[in-house]
C-alpha cells in the first residue's frame, strides 16, 4: 500500500524537482520511503508503506534486473506468491519476497495480459524503455485509485489528486457539469473529475501507449462483470455453501500474507464476522480483532462483535471512540481531494484513526452488500416492485399530484421518486437525484447544469434496461456506487492514517462466483445476502445471524435540529466566502434550516452535510472567492 505519481513527456527533464513535490503531498499513504526515478521523457515517484519484504529489496520504483523496465505499483497483489512459483518453473530468480517484484517480472513477460492473473487492488504505473512503452492500470473493482491529466503531448499520473495539483501553475477550473453531479449523488463518479482537464482512470481499465507519445493514450477496459439475470429463487445447495465457503477462507488466507502486525475491523455484522471467523482459522498468527466502540448506541455494535469474536477465539479490543463531530469537516475537506459527500466517512474515519495505533494491515467485511444483495434498498424494491411497475406507468400523473403539494415535504419528494421512468425509483431509492430541493438551492447559474446531474446514474441504470430489478441494482452498485463511493471513502480515510484495508469479499473469484448464481438465490423479500447467512448459520453465533443490517451512520438529522448544528450551518454556509462560491442562495439555505428544526417530515441532514462537505473542500482546494456584493446574488459560479 503506497502512493505513486508520476508524468510522461517527450524531451522533458524533471530539473525543478517537481516529481519530488507531487510524491511530498502522498507522504501519508507511504511514511516509511521514497524513491524518484526517470529517463529520456519519463519519472516515476513513490511513497512507501511498508508491508511485504520490509528491506531495501521492496524499494520503488523498482527496476528490472536488465535495466530496461520500471514499475510503481500501489496497492497489492495477493496471488503473488502463486505467481511467483510459476515464474521460478520458468526461470525467474527472484532478489526479494515482494509482490512488487513478482508484478515486475510478470508485466515484462506479458505486457497488458498480465493484468487478467491479477487477484489483488492496485493502480500501477510500467514503464518498459527499450520499447519506449507505457501501462498505466486499475484493478478491476477500483479498490485503488489512479487519477491522470493529459495536456498536448504530456501524460500526468498519482494516487491522489493533490499530487498533480503540485504542479506549479495548474488551473484549478472548477467543472459546473462535476458541481452539479455531486450535489445530485453525494460524491463524483469515474468519469468525473471536479476540475477540467482532470480524469479518473475507471475501474478495470488501462491505458496503454508510446513513451514518445503519451498523449494518444486513451482508457479501454480489460475486465467486466456479467451478472446472471436469472430471477429464480431457490436456495443454495451445501455443495454451493461449502464452495463458497472455501472461496472466502481462501481469500481471508492470502489476504493475511503480510510482514507486519494484521488485524480485522469486526462490527456486529455478519460480513466482517465471517471473514473474523476464516481468519482464525488460518495458520499462522492469529489477527487481532477491533471493534470501535461509539457512544452513540446506533452506531455501537461492540457487544456482538465481542461475540463474534469470542466465538472464533479471536483477541478482541474495543477502542471507544466519539464519532467526531462537525469539526471534523475540515479535515475531512482536505483528505479527499474531490467534495464528497457520503456521512459514513465520519465514523470510518474514526475508526482508522483509532485502528492505526494497533496493527497497520486490516481485513474488513467491504463488499458483502453488493455482491450478495444486501443493502436495504436491494430488498425492498423487491419487495416493492409491483408498486415501483405501477408508479412508472402512471408517472405523469403522479408528477402532476406532486406539484400540489410544498417542494420541500416528504410526501413530494416519495411522489417526485415513484414517478420515476422505468423502474427509477429502484435506481434513486435512497435519494431522488431530480430532488426538488436542490432546485429551490442552488445558484440560479448552476440549475441548467442541474438538470443534467443525474445523467452518471440514469446512464448506467439505461444498460441494463430489461434485466430483474436485482440485478439492475447490482451492475449499478458494481459500476457506481462501490467504486466511487464505498471504495473512494475506505480508501482516503485508510490511507490518511497510514494503514492498508484489505477486504475478502472483493476477491475477484468470489464477485465472479457470486455473479454466476440466479439473483434469486441472493435475497427475497424478507433480507438479503441469502448465501452469506447460510454459510453464517454454520460459523456464527446464532445473536449475530439474527442481528439486523445496520449502517455506518451518524445522527444528521438530529444534528441539524439541534441549536448547535443549525448555528454551526448557518455560520459555514452563509459566511460571504461561501455565499462567493455561487453554489447555493441565501435564501434556499435558510428555506432547508427552518424545515430542518422540525421534528416531523422530512429530514435535510443528508443534503446539509453534503453542502458543508463541499463548503469545507473548497477551504482546502479553491482560492478564498470574492464576497458579493450583495449576498442573495452571488456574482459568479466557480468554473
Amino acid at each position: 500500500m503506497c502512493g505513486i505519481c508520476g508524468w510522461i513527456e517527450p524531451g522533458a527533464q524533471d530539473t525543478g524537482g517537481l516529481t519530488a513535490r507531487m510524491t511530498q503531498r502522498l507522504h501519508h499513504r507511504g511514511p516509511d520511503d521514497v524513491g524518484i526515478e526517470g529517463g529520456d521523457g519519463w519519472t516515476l515517484g513513490f511513497r512507501r508503506l511498508s508491508i511485504l519484504d520490509l528491506s531495501p529489496a521492496g524499494h520503488q520504483p523498482m527496476q528490472s534486473p536488465d535495466g530496461a523496465c520500471w514499475l510503481a505499483f500501489n496497492g497489492e497483489i495477493y496471488n503473488y506468491v502463486e505467481l511467483r512459483r510459476e515464474l521460478e518453473w520458468d526461470g525467474a530468480s527472484f532478489v526479494g519476497s515482494s509482490d512488487t517484484e513478482v508484478l515486475l517480472r510478470l508485466l515484462m513477460r506479458h505486457g497488458e495480459a498480465a493484468l487478467s492473473r491479477l487477484n489483488g487492488m492496485f493502480g500501477l504505473a510500467f514503464v518498459d524503455t527499450r520499447r519506449r512503452r507505457f501501462i498505466l492500470a486499475r484493478d478491476r473493482l477500483g479498490v485503488k485509485p489512479l487519477y491522470y491529466r493529459q495536456d498536448g503531448s504530456s501524460l500526468r499520473f498519482a494516487s491522489e489528486l493533490k499530487a498533480l495539483l503540485a504542479w506549479p501553475g495548474e488551473d484549478r477550473k472548477v467543472d459546473p457539469e462535476a458541481l452539479a453531479q455531486y450535489l445530485t449523488l453525494g460524491y463524483l463518479p469515474s468519469e468525473t473529475c471536479i476540475f477540467e482537464g482532470f480524469a479518473k482512470l475507471p475501474p478495470g481499465h488501462l491505458m496503454a501507449g508510446s513513451l514518445d507519445d503519451p498523449g494518444a493514450a486513451r482508457p479501454r477496459p480489460y475486465w467486466d462483470l456479467a451478472l446472471n439475470p436469472d430471477p429464480a429463487a431457490r436456495p443454495l445447495t451445501g455443495a454451493e455453501t461449502d464452495d463458497l465457503e472455501d472461496l472466502l477462507a481462501d481469500a481471508v488466507r492470502i489476504r493475511l500474507r503480510s510482514d507486519v502486525p494484521v488485524g480485522v475491523f469486526l462490527s456486529g455484522g455478519i460480513d466482517s464476522g465471517l471473514v473474523a471467523s476464516l481468519a482464525a482459522r488460518s495458520e499462522g498468527v492469529r489477527p487481532l480483532a477491533l471493534t470501535v466502540g461509539f457512544d452513540e448506541a446506533s452506531a455501537d455494535e461492540s457487544g456482538l462483535a465481542a461475540l463474534s469474536a469470542r466465538h472464533a477465539g479471536l483477541d478482541h479490543r474495543v477502542v471507544q471512540q466519539p464519532i467526531g463531530g462537525l469539526e471534523t469537516l475540515d479535515r475531512l475537506g482536505e483528505v479527499f481531494d474531490e467534495p464528497f459527500g457520503d456521512p459514513s466517512a465520519l465514523p470510518t474515519y474514526t475508526l482508522c484513526e483509532a485502528a492505526a495505533a494497533h496493527a497497520t494491515v486490516f481485513l474488513s467485511g467491504d463488499g458483502g452488500d453488493e455482491a450478495f444483495g444486501g443493502y436495504r434498498r436491494t430488498v425492498e424494491s423487491l419487495r416493492r416492485q409491483r408498486l415501483i411497475a405501477l408508479g412508472s406507468r402512471v408517472g405523469p400523473v403522479l408528477r402532476q399530484v406532486g406539484r400540489l403539494v410544498p417542494d420541500l415535504s416528504l410526501a413530494r419528494h416519495r411522489l417526485h421518486k415513484l414517478a420515476l421512468a422505468d423502474h427509477g425509483c429502484a435506481a434513486a431509492f435512497d435519494e431522488v437525484p431530480e430532488d426538488p430541493a436542490l432546485v429551490q438551492l442552488v445558484h440560479p447559474r448552476l440549475r441548467a447544469a442541474l438538470r443534467r446531474g443525474g445523467a452518471p446514474l440514469w446512464t448506467r441504470w439505461a444498460e441494463s434496461r430489461g434485466a430483474p430489478l436485482t440485478a439492475r441494482q447490482q451492475a449499478l452498485d458494481y459500476r457506481l456506487y462501490l467504486p466511487d463511493d464505498v471504495l473512494v471513502k475506505v480508501d482516503r480515510a485508510s490511507m490518511a492514517h497510514a494503514i492498508e484495508v484489505r477486504s475478502p469479499l472483493l476477491d475477484v473469484r468470489l464477485v465472479e462466483w457470486a455473479a454466476r448464481l440466479p439473483r434469486g438465490c441472493l435475497l427475497d423479500g424478507r433480507s438479503g445476502k441469502l448465501p452469506l447467512r447460510a454459510m453464517a448459520r454454520r460459523l456464527l453465533p446464532e445473536p449475530v445471524q439474527a442481528g439486523a443490517k445496520r449502517g455506518f451512520g451518524v445522527p444528521l438529522d438530529d444534528w441539524f435540529r439541534a441549536g448547535s448544528g443549525q448555528a454551526f450551518a448557518r455560520a459555514r454556509l452563509l459566511d460571504p466566502r461561501a455565499l462567493g462560491l455561487a453554489v447555493w442562495t441565501e435564501g434556499g439555505i435558510e428555506r432547508i434550516l427552518a424545515q430542518a428544526r422540525r421534528p416531523e417530515g422530512r429530514g435535510f441532514g443528508t443534503l446539509l452535510w453534503r453542502l458543508l462537505m463541499l463548503e469545507a473542500w473548497s477551504r482546502s482546494y479553491l482560492p478564498a472567492p470574492a464576497a458579493p456584493s450583495r449576498p442573495r446574488q452571488a456574482a459568479l459560479a466557480p468554473g
